[in-house]
């Protein structure tokens, strides 16, 4: 792996937030068919999948075969396969989803028309090696939080920009956990900053409907709670839509400024500026 020729420019923590903001309108249309699609997704897996051997069960259940013998042994193995199925689509669905999600901010923020739900039946990169890689950050990060929290907050601040990586840049996760390392160089506060803005955002949505609901009561008229709810679930689909933005133009924004910090065996991003 080639060394960075320089270190990361400055990451602007406001001028970063504001252009998320701006991007916001374009995106949350793209992203609500994403969500919606990946929805669809896991409704339709879990019928063709998990469904079948709830019948089954049933089946036996009912008609005696569970009992004893095999059939109690199918009978008693079902709901674990059941379980296993359906964490199995859940966990395919999440990760479609992010990489969706992530190519669907690129394609905004370079002003093309977003073209990713394919990537729930053609996946690019890999699903393995992406899970391998959330695996490593969700491991590193848990052994951070329970020595103290900032170990674990420092783990993901500095090796959170593998994933982004690996999405547009190739599957090389021991390559991109070093590329991250080199691209978040001198950047940290500023991460740690976007991070801590983000989440107070979050509870913006959650915060308005408390306050709403304890300033008209328990008696509120339907005309006050219903406008209310649903501006709380715009605001909450919108804020959920900003970290994705976020993500791709801080990781675009220090692969623009490090030479050299991407493994050089994998390809130039593909269609995504940096």
């Amino acid at each position: 792996m080639a060394d960075a020729a320089r270190s990361p420019g400055r990451l602007g923590v406001f001028q970063t937030l504001r252009e998320g903001l701006s991007l916001l309108p374009r995106a949350i249309g793209p992203l609500l068919l994403l969500n919606l699609a990946a929805l669809g997704l896991m409704v339709i897996l879990a019928l063709v999948f998990v469904l079948p051997l709830q019948i089954l069960r049933t089946v036996l259940e009912v008609g005696g075969l569970g009992a004893s013998g095999l059939g109690a042994k199918v009978a008693e193995a079902l709901p674990l396969v059941s379980i296993a199925l359906w964490w199995i689509i859940q966990a395919y669905v999440a990760l479609c989803l992010l990489v969706a999600q992530y190519r669907i901010a690129a394609e905004v923020r370079a002003g093309l028309r977003p073209q990713s739900r394919e990537v729930f039946y053609r996946p690019d990169p890999p699903l393995l090696p992406l899970a391998s890689l959330v695996l490593v950050l969700g491991l590193g990060a848990l052994m951070g939080f329970s020595a103290l929290v900032v170990p674990g907050v420092v783990f993901l601040l500095v090796f959170g920009q593998a994933l982004p990586a690996m999405i547009f840049e190739g599957t090389n996760v021991r390559g991109f956990l070093a590329a991250s390392w080199r691209l978040t160089e001198g950047n940290l506060l500023s991460l740690l900053g976007l991070t801590l803005i983000l989440l107070l955002l979050a509870f913006v949505p959650s915060l308005l409907s408390y306050l709403v609901a304890k300033a008209v009561g328990p008696g509120a008229s339907l005309f006050i709670v219903l406008p209310t709810v649903t501006v709380a679930i715009v605001l909450l689909f919108a804020v959920s839509c900003l970290p994705a933005l976020v993500a791709v133009i801080v990781y675009q924004h220090l692969r623009a400024q490090v030479a050299g910090s991407i493994p050089a065996e994998q390809p130039e991003t593909d269609g995504v500026p940096a």
